[in-house]
């Protein structure tokens, strides 16, 4: 699973160059995660999946899901790959893979991103509406954030632009632009604005059908996949 997940990346967005093989530990549930993080790799306060640097490890435990799964080990790809990118998407970028929907198709994995993640809508509450896009652009800490900072990934996936984004960080080149973000958007943040307030509004809209998206999930063909997004409601690339 995570050979052919680093696949996708490597396919689909940038060349993930790293020292593998990366370690897995998925322990039973969250208390024996916890413990296990703390007690052998001091950790405190884990959170559902944590990647290890210094030991190369991704520990997880069996209900973590497959958003964890992805949104984490993406952390050690990111920082290796990608080393230019702007605080905000040290966790924007990471988060942006965190939800999706797919299926296996002779023995590899199509997927399906750009998915808004249920839970961090409802986190942001009503002030969804009132985000103001060049404060999260001008974070200076990764993880405060970070449901803000997922916007920002999917609003340059709908437009287009989170790809070239990636692009353009991997190079270390702005094209001329005050940012990586203005770079992608190909436009000064002034005329992006409105095009950010349009796509909060839309989110707020759409708030009751998002928060009824499934988790993260991975099908075993193309036909299980079909009905499942169908008995959800799910709208999917070519469809």
């Amino acid at each position: 699973m995570l050979t052919l997940f680093i696949d996708v990346v490597n396919s689909d967005f940038f060349k993930a160059e790293f020292d593998y093989p990366i370690r897995v530990v998925v322990t039973e549930n969250f208390s024996t995660h916890r413990a296990f993080v703390s007690q052998q790799f001091g950790v405190t306060n884990p959170t559902m999946g944590v990647f290890l640097y210094k030991q190369n490890l991704f520990a997880r435990y069996e209900d973590s899901g497959l958003g964890t799964f992805a949104h984490e080990i993406m952390h050690p790809l990111v920082e290796r790959n990608l080393r230019d990118r702007p605080p905000w998407a040290i966790e924007g970028i990471p988060s942006f893979f965190e939800k999706f929907y797919g299926y296996w198709r002779d023995g590899e994995l199509v997927v399906n991103w750009g998915f808004q993640n249920p839970w961090r809508i409802k986190e942001l509450g009503a002030n969804l509406a009132r985000l103001d896009l060049p404060t999260i652009l001008a974070a200076t800490a990764g993880g405060e954030k970070e449901s803000e900072q997922r916007l920002v990934s999917i609003f340059l996936w709908e437009r287009g632009k989170f790809k070239r984004f990636l692009d353009f960080v991997k190079a270390r080149e702005k094209n001329g632009y005050d940012s990586y973000f203005e770079a992608a958007m190909e436009m000064p943040m002034g005329r992006v604005i409105p095009l950010w307030q349009n796509y909060l509004n839309r989110i707020a809209a759409r708030r009751s059908e998002i928060l009824r998206l499934p988790l993260s999930a991975l099908l075993p063909d193309e036909e299980a996949f079909h009905k499942f997004t169908a008995s959800y409601g799910i709208s999917v690339s070519g469809e």
